[in-house]
């Protein structure tokens, strides 16, 4: 590290401690004197524009985000999500890959903690219960992938009620952790977007719970999932739900989607949608965040059924919830 780096990294500390104890001017101030001292460093941007936005000034704010992209083309600390949120960047169709995964490698030794006991996740549940019905009539053995698979708290739900489990997740510190937990066969680190080969090429079931706020447009991604299902194959999916057509990014950072887009994105993947229900996925800042669970069926064997199961899926009490800005 050069000497003033290490000089601009003291006064970056002091300003992030100030930051943390509610002095924000203050902490500006020498936040500003840190890039004084290293005019070079992306990271003291965006703790700059960070501090600014709290502050309420919102175009010094903007020019501090751009100044970080400047220097980080990669945007792994999330600056262009910060300015779409601010309106100061067109809205995208996905969440830059090396945002989220940075985000999620940071997240992952505190990921289940959070999500389980503080913010009552419970859309892993959830998708159990939607497809719980079916199980019984599905071909065995059921082979399943899991995409965004995290730690593995789909696994935590499923585990004994289904034959094969792989997974997919594009952060490797999140990977190792459910590895551990040795309830997968198969674990690749990928994005869902450019899916990989697998031990299976095509699978009974597909589950993407919690992944597909990170992404926009669902379109593409739904005719992967369908290239990946066998004939009558099913996919179940949690989204957050929207009143913006067809999806906005929320002040977690996740998209939301509008209801009424679902259906046409999924008949042009070829999936035909058996059940769309509405439930609370987790909690933030104590108000339950609202989604939807759907399941749906490869359409080329939607012609040999005849009844739809009602499927068990309740909006669950204003209690229950999952991260605050995550997968």
């Amino acid at each position: 590290m050069s000497n003033d780096r290490l000089s601009a990294s003291r006064r970056l500390d002091v300003a992030l401690a100030m930051a943390e104890r509610g002095d924000i001017d203050a902490a500006i101030e020498v936040a500003t004197a840190a890039l004084e001292v290293d005019a070079d460093w992306d990271e003291a941007y965006f703790a700059l524009a960070e501090m600014l936005e709290k502050a309420g000034r919102k175009d010094p704010a903007i020019d501090a985000y751009r100044e970080y992209l400047k220097r980080d083309a990669t945007d792994r600390m999330g600056a262009e999500v910060r300015l779409m949120l601010l309106g100061a960047a067109a809205m995208r169709d996905r969440l830059p890959p090396e945002y989220v995964r940075a985000l999620f490698d940071d997240y992952a030794p505190r990921f289940e903690h959070s999500l389980r006991d503080k913010l009552t996740y419970r859309a892993p549940e959830l998708m159990f219960e939607a497809v719980r019905t079916l199980l019984a009539d599905m071909a065995h053995p059921l082979e399943v992938l899991d995409l965004g698979c995290g730690t593995g708290l789909v696994a935590d739900v499923f585990a004994g009620k289904i034959d094969v489990l792989d997974g997919v997740d594009l952060s490797p510190r999140m990977l190792n952790r459910a590895r551990a937990k040795g309830s997968y066969r198969d674990l690749v680190v990928a994005d869902i977007t450019a899916m990989p080969d697998m031990a299976t090429s095509r699978y009974g079931m597909v589950i993407a719970a919690d992944v597909l706020n990170y992404l926009g447009d669902l379109e593409p991604v739904l005719a992967m999932i369908h290239s990946r299902l066998l004939p009558g194959g099913i996919l179940v999916m949690s989204l957050e739900e929207g009143d913006v057509y067809p999806f906005d990014l929320g002040p977690g950072q996740r998209f939301r989607h509008h209801p009424d887009v679902i259906a046409d994105w999924f008949k042009r993947a070829g999936l035909e949608i058996i059940s769309d229900q509405q439930g609370a996925l987790r909690q933030e800042k104590g108000v339950a965040v609202i989604g939807r669970i759907v399941v749906a069926r490869a359409a080329s064997a939607i012609l040999g059924v005849t009844t739809v199961p009602e499927l068990a899926v309740a909006a669950i009490d204003g209690e229950c919830g999952a991260p605050v800005i995550l997968h």
